[in-house]
């Protein structure tokens, strides 16, 4: 009997190849938009950027701790469930029962959590600063986001070359699906990353220094809840066999980045056309 069926083994091989790709693309996107901005725009210093690094940072470690808690609080009261099963295979059935009553309500809580933290730690990192650094304090953010976002990845593939044979198997259609979405997502990363974080931290000083920062602290924490839960939800409904139908799938990765690209453009768009009115070329 085979432990890996041809559909994983392609799956996985397909997946560490992307993950490749996927980190040299954005590791030059990175530098290519920061060019753009100083050329374009105006130029930033680097402590500018250190700074967004630094408050994205601790948020994305607050964040993390605060996101765990719900799926943590689910584990626990399920424990002796889990202890008395006789595999791994049947753990991993257990867990997604578990989970699946709950798969919206927990993407909309990741979702919260993530705008919370990271916008909160934004609206600090740009508060009282000149608003010309706004758009590399954004920057630095985007940088981690970047960079969470590759990190992920590969603990993804590298847990799926673990449990993989152990999964339940993903129709042909759908998997074709995911490979395309998956594409998608990674060709356009880059560019939310870089339109969303430096256009919501311009859009937050500018409403700052119109005494409107809370308003501008509320419309942040939205937009990136309303990102950051449907990309959560598309991945549960995906891992929890909630959705099967690959049309179904790919209507809703088509909504969700339309709406996140026209979201992180306005955002930038509006930030830009606020903050320009302060900046000195």
């Amino acid at each position: 009997m085979r432990l890996w069926s041809e559909t994983a083994m392609i799956t996985l091989v397909v997946s560490t190849l992307t993950l490749l790709i996927t980190t040299v693309y954005w590791v030059v996107s990175s530098i290519v938009f920061y060019i753009a901005f100083n050329r374009t725009l105006w130029r930033g210093k680097r402590g500018w950027v250190l700074i967004g690094v630094g408050y994205m940072l601790l948020a994305i470690i607050i964040q993390s701790m605060l996101q765990s808690i719900p799926a943590m609080l689910i584990v626990i009261k399920a424990l002796p469930s889990i202890l008395s099963a006789k595999s791994v295979l049947e753990i991993n059935a257990l867990m997604l029962n578990l989970l699946k009553p709950y798969a919206l309500w927990l993407s909309l809580y990741v979702g919260f959590m993530a705008g919370l933290c990271q916008e909160i730690a934004r609206y600090f990192a740009v508060k009282d600063r000149e608003p010309a650094s706004a758009l590399y304090v954004g920057y630095g953010f985007a940088l981690i986001d970047i960079a969470v976002g590759i990190s992920n990845s590969l603990v993804g593939v590298l847990a799926y070359s673990f449990i993989g044979p152990l999964t339940t198997s993903i129709s042909h259609e759908l998997l074709s699906v995911l490979l395309y979405v998956q594409y998608v997502g990674v060709a356009i990363q880059p560019l939310i990353s870089f339109l969303f974080h430096p256009g919501a931290s311009m859009f937050l000083r500018a409403l700052q220094a119109n005494k409107r920062g809370l308003r501008g602290l509320a419309v942040n924490i939205v937009a990136h809840m309303y990102a950051d839960s449907f990309l959560v939800y598309l991945n549960n409904v995906v891992i929890l066999g909630l959705i099967t139908n690959g049309l179904i799938f790919t209507a809703l990765s088509s909504i969700f980045f339309i709406t996140i690209t026209a979201i992180a453009a306005a955002l930038f768009v509006v930030g830009l056309g606020n903050v320009k009115q302060y900046v000195k070329y």
